[in-house]
This record gives structure tokens, C-alpha cells and sequence, in this order.
């Protein structure tokens, strides 16, 4: 009886020993080196040929822009002019359909006019008819009547011819005011194209521009990205993802990004290749940065990352 206490007793101290040591064999960590990039990057491009007439200079300085800041202005002396041009054209467009407009609407009186009238000269001879009947008017009374209802029902049929025309007219000056108008916007655009601006807030990379040089349309004017929207990008060796799980590389899995300097910041694998480099037989890798640490990290920083943080 004794004997079987003492192998149960040293039976639970090896299960004991043994449970702690199991859980740690089937997680390891295992540390890889990095370089921090950017997630938010763009490259400014000029829209336009042209020389520069004036530079930020806050933002050649600091190599900060603010959204919507105008970096770099071109000679705007000729867009200006056109766009002014353009403007003049629009304005007598649009004078030129308020009178058709005014054509329409006195077309449209003139009908109501001729109308009253027709109607008249109607009764007139709706009479003299009448009194031609009774012997009381001669033939030549008569067919002065008839010639005046006669002319009114022509005289009412141009007006009505008039007014289509004036209609007509009013919508060819509708169509052309639309096609100035148009023309105006493009040579907003035009002006518009001349100034850089920054696509959202950033730090600017080769910003150099000087006044007075002149740029080709497409030129590379400098780069831009979110300093708060980095991650680190990584390569693992295939035999390293042979079992991901118990190293740690899997998607949402954190692991800590270390500084040359000691600071560790947050990270979580964002991404996880499939495609192995045929040479060096390693998979791409890219780790997402906690915000405000990666404001932190500047661009190209060679940092460490550790799997399985405690």
C-alpha cells in the first residue's frame, strides 16, 4: 500500500514537471531582421509644362505639406489669359440666349396678338355676310371682308412660323452656352494644373524645385508619404514555415519590432507570401506598425522583429 502511494505521488511530480516543459517545446520564437516602409506613398508628378514662378518655401524647409497645400506654382500668365478669354465668350453666350429668351416670349405675344385680331376680322365678316345676304352691303364690301379674314389667318400662321423659328434659336443658343461654359471649365483646369499640391498630409521626399526652372509635363516634382502608415517589410526562409504556428508567422499574430535603439514597438503580420524567391528560397513578409510608434521609425530603418513575445 505504501509502495503504491509513493509511485502515485512521484507519478503527479513528473506529469508536473513535464506539462510546463511540453508547452514550451511546441512554441518557439525566433527573431528576423526587417526594414520599415511606407504604406501610404505617392510620387507628385507636374500635370503641365511650365516654369516655376514661385515654391513653398514652409514646406522646402520643413519637408512637411499639409492636404490641399500648393507646393510649387508655374507661370499661370498665359492660362490666365485664356481663362479670361473664355470667360468673356461665356458671358456673351450667355447674353446672347437671354435674347432669344426675349424673342421667344415676344413670338409668343405676338400670336396672342394676332389671335385677337383673327378673331375680330372673324366677326367682321360673320356680319357683313349677314348684311350682304339682306341686300344691305354690295359683293366689293364683301370681298374686302374676306381679304381682311384671309390676312389675318396668314398673318397668324407667320406667327406662329416666327415662334418655332425663335425657339428653334433659343436652343442653338442653349447648346453653345453649354459648350462655353465648357470651355471655361477646361481652362479652369488649365490654371489649375499649373499649381502642385499635396494629395494628403505627408512628408515630402527629393523636393528641390528652384524658381525659374523650367519642368516637362509628367515630371518627377518629389514624393510623399504618411509618416503615421508604415510597416515593416520581412523575408523568411521556407524551412521557417514549415509548421507558422508554432513560431508564430501568421496573419493577425503580433510580434515586437525592435530599434537599433532598444524601443520596441507593436506589430501584427499583416501579410504572408506564397510565392518563395527561386534563389534565396525566402518568402516576403509585411508586418503592419502600431500608429503612433510608426511616426516614430524613419523610412528604411533596419529594425529586428521578435515572434512569440512574452
Amino acid at each position: 500500500m505504501l509502495k503504491t502511494k509513493v509511485l502515485t505521488t512521484l507519478g503527479a511530480v513528473y506529469v508536473a514537471l513535464a506539462l510546463p516543459l511540453t508547452a514550451s517545446e511546441s512554441v518557439q520564437s525566433i527573431a528576423l531582421a526587417g526594414t520599415v516602409i511606407a504604406d501610404n506613398k505617392a510620387t507628385l508628378s507636374y500635370e503641365t509644362r511650365g516654369c516655376i514662378n514661385r515654391v513653398s518655401q514652409d514646406a522646402l524647409k520643413s519637408s512637411v505639406a499639409s492636404v490641399d497645400q500648393v507646393l510649387v506654382e508655374l507661370d499661370d500668365r498665359s492660362a490666365a489669359l485664356s481663362l479670361k478669354t473664355a470667360q468673356a465668350v461665356l458671358s456673351d453666350l450667355r447674353a446672347a440666349l437671354e435674347e432669344r429668351a426675349f424673342a421667344v416670349q415676344v413670338a409668343k405675344a405676338e400670336i396672342l396678338r394676332v389671335t385677337e385680331e383673327q378673331t375680330f376680322v372673324n366677326k367682321e365678316y360673320d356680319r357683313t355676310l349677314i348684311l350682304f345676304q339682306r341686300g344691305l352691303v354690295n359683293e366689293t364690301t364683301l370681298d374686302n371682308a374676306e381679304r381682311k379674314k384671309l390676312d389675318a389667318t396668314f398673318a397668324l400662321q407667320r406667327a406662329e412660323e416666327d415662334l418655332k423659328r425663335s425657339i428653334a434659336t433659343k436652343s442653338r443658343a442653349e447648346i453653345s452656352l453649354e459648350i462655353g461654359q465648357l470651355e471655361y471649365e477646361v481652362r479652369l483646369l488649365d490654371v489649375e494644373a499649373l499649381k502642385l499640391r499635396a494629395p494628403f498630409d505627408g512628408v515630402l521626399l527629393d523636393f528641390m524645385p528652384k524658381v525659374g526652372d523650367c519642368v516637362a509635363q509628367g515630371a518627377l516634382a518629389a514624393s510623399i508619404y504618411a509618416p503615421e502608415e508604415k510597416s515593416v517589410e520581412t523575408y523568411i526562409y521556407v524551412e521557417q514555415l514549415v509548421e507558422p504556428e508554432k513560431v508564430g508567422i501568421v496573419v493577425g499574430k503580433s510580434v515586437n519590432v525592435v530599434r537599433t535603439n532598444g524601443q520596441v514597438c507593436d506589430g501584427m503580420f499583416s501579410l504572408i507570401g506564397t510565392e518563395a524567391n527561386l534563389e534565396s528560397q525566402n518568402v516576403k513578409a509585411t508586418i503592419e506598425l502600431e500608429a503612433g510608434c510608426a511616426a516614430e521609425l524613419f523610412l528604411n530603418e533596419a529594425v529586428s522583429i521578435v515572434t512569440n513575445p512574452d
